[in-house]
């Protein structure tokens, strides 16, 4: 079984996203469900500013998606 807030055919539209990257401005595309990402621009590590971790409180897959984040 995979998880609901994982599963992309549950997803929203801002479920996807640019953020601009704090180092150099380029465009940093995130998923809602990645922790961080690399700027191409720049090659710095970016940080999700919108990922939820609060499913973690009660879901009983919880330790195996903490492993991916």
């Amino acid at each position: 079984m995979k998880c609901p807030g994982q599963d992309t055919r549950y997803w929203k539209g801002d479920d996807i996203f640019e953020i601009v990257c704090p180092y150099c401005e380029a465009r940093v595309e995130f998923f809602k469900d990645d922790s961080s990402r690399r700027c191409k621009g720049c090659d710095n590590l970016v940080f999700n500013p919108k990922i939820k971790t609060d499913c973690f409180q009660y879901c009983k897959f919880a330790d195996q998606c903490k492993e991916l984040i």
